[in-house]
């Protein structure tokens, strides 16, 4: 937001409630009690939203185990304790920062309790707060919510470092002499020890937009924009914040914001992972941002992905001291971006492990299938055997009936056989694509003019018995693998002649067909040829 575009009521309330967590922040550092880091906790958080009333507790395993009195604290039942503790123990997922809990609104909550928040503590131990209805009788907003939860941050912090009591107080004292300027700087000071626990995330979005609202609130500038490029795939993820329509730019305007960003910085050549200030920024303005950037800071998370940060004026007078929290601000905040894409990467790396561990679990379990049917088969066959053996024996002589029933049951037996067998032989030709089928001079003829590549489609123990020179050897059944690790980078438009077959299976057809399937137009075979008549040339 530019110039005065945001309204003086929305500026009053955000500095007020900067005021609040810097007044609770120098309150609460001074205190060595936890009894009175409830009171001092309750209190600002009743009078920063303008509640009726409200509650703060520390809720361990067997109930509450201190409790600052207010108008809800009556209604704190041991059996409530006991339904929130169930409840918060049965929540999924790793929970560090304080949350929210809308599941407890209504019937479980004591009193007429609108806000619910969670701070968790040391040995499964858990901060509460609740606070009643707005005294104008107006809907907590996401400000409030805001509020609330920088708060809780700040008494989840208090109570795990009390230890350092005596170190705060002899902070606090100082506070008290220095000037509003050292105030903000020692405020930055506990929100960059506290950045790394509140971005805990690992989904990329979300990491650039709590990124974005941390840096804009901790430094009050209304606008900011996060954007990440990726220069190999032409992707572009934008985090636009401080209200306003998101700037809409096309690859092009992409490109030349990071260009003059770029040329404006000091350092031409970037580092990964180091976050380099934009000295320049005139003829950034040029672009359609929506507002007019003040600071700005272009860094490499890898190869190829580079991001870009703008932030708009500062609402106050900026210090030095707080440009270079904000660089450190920044460069803590690259570490996340860098951990959230690598994260990205080893889950679509895992997505693939997990797919192809399904595919090998369901052919393990159809081989097992087959191989009990099989057996079955087998043993019915050996039953039916010794039946026509007895049966023989008892007969003083053998009619060409006989053998004819013997014919056909072993006809049908080997059929059923065959059927369950995963290497059955195909009886009928399943259809498919036509492969081209040429003679063996057009083939030498097409690997001595275009390089072509010769692929020896039988199974491995025919090509180590007996191959063409030069001969890829690519068998059906491990095709998919064998493409993977040796051909996936191969020329489409190269010739490809496949040979190799038996009388039973024509794997040259099957192999040249999944090359079809890959995209590769030039697939011919070559039958009815020795492998040792053709020769592969240079591979």
């Amino acid at each position: 937001m530019t110039g005065a575009s945001r309204p003086e009521g929305d500026i009053d309330r955000a500095r007020y409630q900067f005021r609040i967590l810097s007044d609770t922040a120098a309150e609460l550092s001074g205190v060595r009690y936890p009894h009175k880091i409830l009171e001092t906790f309750a209190l600002s958080a009743q009078g920063g939203v303008g509640a009726r009333g409200s509650f703060a507790a520390i809720l361990g395993a067997g109930g509450f185990e201190l409790l600052a009195h207010s108008s809800l604290s009556k209604n704190l039942t041991p059996e409530y304790a006991a339904v929130l503790r169930s409840h918060l123990d049965a929540l999924e997922g790793e929970r560090n920062a304080p949350y929210f809990v809308p599941s407890l609104q209504g019937e479980l909550c004591p009193g007429r309790c609108e806000l619910l928040l969670v701070c968790p503590l040391d040995e499964g131990k858990d901060g509460v707060l609740g606070l009643e209805a707005n005294l104008a009788g107006r809907t907590y907003d996401e400000n409030d919510r805001q509020l609330v939860a920088s708060l809780g941050t700040l008494f989840q912090t208090s109570l795990r470092f009390s230890l350092f009591a005596a170190r705060v107080e002899l902070l606090n004292a100082e506070l008290t002499k220095r000037n509003d300027t050292l105030d903000r700087q020692i405020f930055h000071l506990s929100a960059l020890r506290e950045l790394s626990r509140e971005i805990i995330r690992v989904d990329m979005a979300e990491v650039m937009d709590s990124l974005l609202l941390t840096i804009l609130g901790h430094f009050v500038r209304p606008r900011g924009v996060l954007i990440l490029h990726d220069r190999g795939t032409g992707a572009t993820l934008t985090s636009a914040k401080g209200g306003g329509e998101p700037p809409s730019l096309t690859g092009a305007e992409v490109d030349r914001l990071f260009f003059l960003c770029l040329a404006g910085a000091r350092e031409k050549h970037l580092e990964p992972l180091r976050a380099e200030p934009v000295e320049r920024l005139e003829a950034v303005s040029e672009l359609p941002l929506g507002f007019a950037p003040d600071r700005a800071f272009i860094f490499m998370l890898r190869e190829n992905l580079y991001g870009l940060l703008l932030l708009g004026r500062s609402l106050d007078p900026a210090t030095e001291a707080e440009d270079e929290l904000l660089q450190a601000f920044v460069s803590q905040g690259v570490m996340h971006l860098k951990n959230a894409d690598s994260f990205a990467t080893i889950s679509a790396l895992n997505e693939d492990l997990a797919r192809q561990n399904e595919e090998l679990r369901a052919t393990i379990a159809e081989l097992t299938r087959a191989r009990d049917r099989i057996s079955v088969l087998e043993a019915a066959g050996r039953r039916i055997a010794a039946v026509v053996h007895s049966k023989a024996q008892s007969l003083e002589r053998v009619r060409a009936v006989d053998f004819l029933l013997i014919l056909l049951l072993s006809l049908g037996l080997s059929l059923a056989f065959n059927t369950q067998n995963p290497r059955g032989i195909p009886l009928v030709e399943p259809p498919g694509v036509e492969v081209e089928s040429i003679s063996r001079d057009r083939a030498l003829a097409l690997v001595a003019a275009e390089d072509a590549l010769l692929v020896d489609a039988r199974p491995r123990e025919f090509f180590e018995r007996e191959t063409a020179p030069g001969a890829v050897n690519v068998p059906a059944q491990l095709f998919d693998l064998v493409y993977m690790m040796q051909m996936a980078s191969e020329d489409p438009e190269r010739p490809i002649v496949v040979f190799g077959r038996s009388v039973s299976r024509r794997y040259d057809l099957m192999v040249a067909r999944r090359f079809l399937g890959r995209d590769h137009e030039r697939v011919y075979i070559v039958t009815d040829v020795r492998p040792r008549d053709l020769h592969g040339g240079t591979q």
